[in-house]
Protein backbone atom coordinates (compact mmCIF):
# COMPACT_ATOMS: atom_id res chain seq x y z
CA UNK A 1 0.00 0.00 0.00
CA UNK A 2 1.36 3.33 -0.72
CA UNK A 3 1.98 5.76 1.54
CA UNK A 4 2.68 9.16 0.65
CA UNK A 5 5.22 11.15 2.26
CA UNK A 6 3.53 14.42 1.42
CA UNK A 7 0.22 15.30 0.25
CA UNK A 8 0.16 18.47 -2.57
CA UNK A 9 -3.26 19.67 -3.37
CA UNK A 10 -5.37 22.06 -4.78
CA UNK A 11 -8.15 23.96 -2.88
CA UNK A 12 -10.94 23.07 -4.70
CA UNK A 13 -10.59 19.51 -4.40
CA UNK A 14 -12.93 19.98 -1.58
CA UNK A 15 -16.16 20.51 -3.54
CA UNK A 16 -15.58 17.11 -4.92
CA UNK A 17 -16.69 14.00 -2.98
CA UNK A 18 -13.66 12.14 -3.77
CA UNK A 19 -11.16 14.92 -3.05
CA UNK A 20 -13.24 15.34 0.86
CA UNK A 21 -12.60 11.29 1.37
CA UNK A 22 -9.01 11.72 0.06
CA UNK A 23 -8.32 14.76 2.23
CA UNK A 24 -9.57 12.65 5.21
CA UNK A 25 -7.53 9.76 4.48
CA UNK A 26 -4.47 11.54 4.35
CA UNK A 27 -5.70 13.54 7.47
CA UNK A 28 -2.78 12.70 9.41
CA UNK A 29 0.11 13.65 6.05
CA UNK A 30 1.68 16.51 5.88
CA UNK A 31 -0.09 18.99 3.27
CA UNK A 32 0.59 21.92 0.95
CA UNK A 33 -1.81 23.71 -0.79
CA UNK A 34 -0.67 24.64 -4.38
CA UNK A 35 -2.02 26.51 -7.45
CA UNK A 36 -1.89 24.35 -10.20
CA UNK A 37 -1.16 20.35 -10.23
CA UNK A 38 0.38 20.78 -13.38
CA UNK A 39 3.29 23.79 -12.04
CA UNK A 40 4.64 22.66 -8.76
CA UNK A 41 7.32 24.77 -8.85
CA UNK A 42 8.71 23.21 -6.14
CA UNK A 43 9.51 20.02 -7.73
CA UNK A 44 10.46 21.73 -10.99
CA UNK A 45 13.79 22.85 -9.32
CA UNK A 46 14.75 19.66 -7.75
CA UNK A 47 17.52 17.64 -9.83
CA UNK A 48 17.19 14.36 -11.52
CA UNK A 49 18.65 12.79 -8.69
CA UNK A 50 15.67 13.55 -6.52
CA UNK A 51 13.70 10.93 -9.33
CA UNK A 52 13.02 8.16 -6.93
CA UNK A 53 12.03 10.56 -3.60
CA UNK A 54 9.56 12.59 -5.50
CA UNK A 55 7.69 9.15 -6.40
CA UNK A 56 7.07 9.25 -2.75
CA UNK A 57 4.44 12.70 -3.20
CA UNK A 58 0.99 12.34 -3.95
CA UNK A 59 -0.68 14.85 -5.62
CA UNK A 60 -4.02 16.02 -5.60
CA UNK A 61 -6.44 18.31 -8.01
CA UNK A 62 -8.73 19.31 -10.81
CA UNK A 63 -8.39 18.12 -14.30
CA UNK A 64 -8.75 20.99 -16.28
CA UNK A 65 -8.26 19.25 -19.74
CA UNK A 66 -10.64 16.76 -21.01
CA UNK A 67 -9.55 16.59 -24.72
CA UNK A 68 -9.76 12.95 -26.66
CA UNK A 69 -7.23 11.80 -28.92
CA UNK A 70 -7.85 9.60 -31.77
CA UNK A 71 -6.11 6.19 -31.71
CA UNK A 72 -5.88 3.41 -33.47
CA UNK A 73 -4.22 0.82 -31.55
CA UNK A 74 -6.11 -0.26 -29.05
CA UNK A 75 -8.90 1.70 -28.65
CA UNK A 76 -11.01 4.27 -30.82
CA UNK A 77 -9.74 7.39 -28.61
CA UNK A 78 -6.99 7.77 -25.77
CA UNK A 79 -8.83 9.79 -22.73
CA UNK A 80 -8.02 11.68 -20.17
CA UNK A 81 -8.71 10.36 -16.54
CA UNK A 82 -8.59 10.01 -12.88
CA UNK A 83 -4.67 9.89 -12.71
CA UNK A 84 -1.39 10.55 -14.39
CA UNK A 85 1.98 9.45 -13.61
CA UNK A 86 2.84 6.29 -11.49
CA UNK A 87 4.22 5.30 -7.88
CA UNK A 88 6.34 3.00 -9.77
CA UNK A 89 9.75 3.86 -11.84
CA UNK A 90 9.42 1.87 -15.31
CA UNK A 91 12.76 2.88 -16.54
CA UNK A 92 11.60 2.83 -20.34
CA UNK A 93 7.95 4.59 -19.14
CA UNK A 94 7.43 8.02 -21.63
CA UNK A 95 6.15 9.50 -18.36
CA UNK A 96 9.45 10.15 -16.90
CA UNK A 97 10.83 12.28 -19.98
CA UNK A 98 10.75 14.84 -17.72
CA UNK A 99 11.17 13.98 -14.12
CA UNK A 100 10.21 17.10 -12.40
CA UNK A 101 6.78 17.36 -13.99
CA UNK A 102 5.61 13.47 -13.95
CA UNK A 103 7.62 11.43 -11.55
CA UNK A 104 4.82 11.62 -8.93
CA UNK A 105 1.28 10.52 -8.85
CA UNK A 106 -1.76 12.91 -9.59
CA UNK A 107 -5.19 12.20 -8.91
CA UNK A 108 -8.20 13.95 -10.10
CA UNK A 109 -11.21 14.23 -8.10
CA UNK A 110 -13.48 15.55 -11.13
CA UNK A 111 -14.46 12.22 -11.80
CA UNK A 112 -18.18 12.53 -12.62
CA UNK A 113 -17.06 15.07 -15.57
CA UNK A 114 -15.34 12.82 -17.32
CA UNK A 115 -17.10 9.83 -16.98
CA UNK A 116 -19.98 11.97 -18.32
CA UNK A 117 -17.72 13.01 -21.65
CA UNK A 118 -16.95 9.33 -22.10
CA UNK A 119 -20.60 8.16 -21.89
CA UNK A 120 -22.28 11.31 -24.07
CA UNK A 121 -19.55 10.71 -26.67
CA UNK A 122 -20.19 7.15 -26.83
CA UNK A 123 -24.10 7.57 -27.11
CA UNK A 124 -23.53 10.06 -29.52
CA UNK A 125 -21.51 7.96 -31.95
CA UNK A 126 -23.01 5.49 -34.83
CA UNK A 127 -20.44 2.88 -33.92
CA UNK A 128 -19.19 0.75 -30.96
CA UNK A 129 -16.44 3.01 -29.35
CA UNK A 130 -13.68 1.94 -26.84
CA UNK A 131 -12.04 4.21 -24.81
CA UNK A 132 -8.14 3.83 -22.99
CA UNK A 133 -8.79 5.09 -20.06
CA UNK A 134 -5.28 3.99 -18.19
CA UNK A 135 -2.46 5.54 -20.86
CA UNK A 136 -0.84 8.05 -18.73
CA UNK A 137 -1.70 6.20 -15.41
CA UNK A 138 -2.01 2.37 -13.75
CA UNK A 139 -5.67 2.44 -12.46
CA UNK A 140 -5.19 -1.26 -10.84
CA UNK A 141 -2.54 0.43 -8.73
CA UNK A 142 -4.86 3.85 -8.17
CA UNK A 143 -7.64 1.95 -7.65
CA UNK A 144 -6.16 0.80 -4.15
CA UNK A 145 -5.66 4.06 -2.82
CA UNK A 146 -9.31 5.96 -4.88
CA UNK A 147 -11.77 2.92 -5.55
CA UNK A 148 -12.01 4.73 -8.92
CA UNK A 149 -12.01 1.66 -10.72
CA UNK A 150 -14.94 0.31 -8.62
CA UNK A 151 -16.87 3.58 -9.41
CA UNK A 152 -15.83 3.87 -12.90
CA UNK A 153 -17.29 0.15 -13.92
CA UNK A 154 -20.12 0.25 -11.44
CA UNK A 155 -20.81 3.92 -13.21
CA UNK A 156 -20.55 2.54 -16.74
CA UNK A 157 -21.52 -0.43 -16.44
CA UNK A 158 -25.20 0.05 -17.87
CA UNK A 159 -24.94 2.18 -20.45
CA UNK A 160 -26.46 1.49 -23.98
CA UNK A 161 -22.33 1.59 -25.72
CA UNK A 162 -19.17 1.11 -25.57
CA UNK A 163 -16.11 -0.21 -23.97
CA UNK A 164 -13.48 0.97 -21.21
CA UNK A 165 -9.95 -0.40 -21.76
CA UNK A 166 -6.45 -0.13 -19.67
CA UNK A 167 -3.04 -1.73 -19.29
CA UNK A 168 -1.78 -2.89 -15.96
CA UNK A 169 1.26 -3.98 -14.36
CA UNK A 170 -0.08 -4.97 -11.04
CA UNK A 171 -1.78 -7.62 -9.46
CA UNK A 172 -4.59 -5.70 -7.26
CA UNK A 173 -7.52 -7.13 -9.14
CA UNK A 174 -9.59 -8.54 -6.03
CA UNK A 175 -11.69 -5.20 -5.72
CA UNK A 176 -12.95 -6.04 -9.48
CA UNK A 177 -13.23 -9.72 -9.00
CA UNK A 178 -16.97 -9.19 -8.03
CA UNK A 179 -18.38 -6.58 -10.54
CA UNK A 180 -20.86 -6.69 -13.09
CA UNK A 181 -19.49 -5.41 -16.23
CA UNK A 182 -21.78 -6.15 -19.02
CA UNK A 183 -18.83 -6.97 -21.03
CA UNK A 184 -17.53 -3.36 -21.35
CA UNK A 185 -13.82 -4.07 -19.47
CA UNK A 186 -10.98 -4.62 -21.18
CA UNK A 187 -7.95 -5.08 -19.13
CA UNK A 188 -4.63 -5.63 -20.60
CA UNK A 189 -2.19 -7.17 -18.45
CA UNK A 190 1.64 -6.48 -19.33
CA UNK A 191 3.94 -9.63 -18.69
CA UNK A 192 7.63 -9.50 -19.10
CA UNK A 193 10.64 -11.88 -17.86
CA UNK A 194 11.50 -11.86 -14.33
CA UNK A 195 14.53 -10.48 -14.79
CA UNK A 196 12.95 -7.51 -16.40
CA UNK A 197 11.16 -6.90 -14.03
CA UNK A 198 13.39 -6.82 -11.57
CA UNK A 199 16.09 -4.22 -13.46
CA UNK A 200 13.60 -2.15 -15.20
CA UNK A 201 10.06 -2.15 -13.33
CA UNK A 202 10.71 -0.95 -10.36
CA UNK A 203 7.89 -1.19 -8.30
CA UNK A 204 5.38 -3.10 -9.65
CA UNK A 205 3.97 -6.28 -8.94
CA UNK A 206 6.35 -9.24 -9.64
CA UNK A 207 5.74 -12.10 -12.83
CA UNK A 208 4.04 -14.37 -10.61
CA UNK A 209 1.66 -12.00 -9.24
CA UNK A 210 0.94 -10.82 -12.77
CA UNK A 211 -0.30 -14.48 -13.91
CA UNK A 212 -1.99 -14.99 -11.29
CA UNK A 213 -3.77 -12.26 -11.81
CA UNK A 214 -4.69 -12.97 -14.89
CA UNK A 215 -6.00 -16.31 -13.55
CA UNK A 216 -8.44 -14.77 -11.17
CA UNK A 217 -9.59 -12.60 -14.06
CA UNK A 218 -10.11 -15.36 -16.07
CA UNK A 219 -12.26 -17.35 -13.61
CA UNK A 220 -14.11 -14.42 -11.48
CA UNK A 221 -14.37 -11.59 -14.05
CA UNK A 222 -15.39 -13.19 -17.00
CA UNK A 223 -18.68 -13.85 -17.91
CA UNK A 224 -20.28 -16.66 -20.04
CA UNK A 225 -21.07 -14.44 -22.56
CA UNK A 226 -17.87 -12.83 -22.99
CA UNK A 227 -15.21 -13.47 -25.37
CA UNK A 228 -12.00 -14.20 -24.44
CA UNK A 229 -8.92 -13.34 -26.53
CA UNK A 230 -4.68 -13.57 -25.74
CA UNK A 231 -2.61 -11.28 -27.77
CA UNK A 232 1.11 -11.69 -27.76
CA UNK A 233 2.60 -8.76 -28.66
CA UNK A 234 6.02 -8.37 -29.23
CA UNK A 235 8.05 -4.95 -28.53
CA UNK A 236 11.90 -4.29 -28.98
CA UNK A 237 12.91 -1.50 -26.64
CA UNK A 238 16.66 -2.91 -26.10
CA UNK A 239 13.86 -5.57 -23.89
CA UNK A 240 11.58 -7.88 -24.61
CA UNK A 241 8.10 -7.40 -23.67
CA UNK A 242 5.34 -9.38 -23.74
CA UNK A 243 1.48 -8.17 -23.17
CA UNK A 244 -1.86 -10.03 -22.65
CA UNK A 245 -4.97 -8.59 -23.64
CA UNK A 246 -7.84 -9.97 -22.04
CA UNK A 247 -11.36 -8.59 -23.55
CA UNK A 248 -13.59 -9.14 -20.94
Amino acid sequence: MFNPKAIYYEKEIVNYDLGKELMEKYKEVPKIEIENHNNIEEMRKKSNKEFANMKRNLIIGVRKTHKFVENHKTSDYLVPYTSSGCTAACMYCYLVCNYNKCAYLRLFVNREKMLDKIIKTSEKSEKELTFEIGSNSDLILENTITNNLVWTIENFKNTNKGKLTFPTKFDMVDPILPLDHQGKVIIRVSVNPEEIINKVEFGTSRLKGRIEAICFLTVFFIRPSNQILFNLCFVYRKIFCNQFCIPL
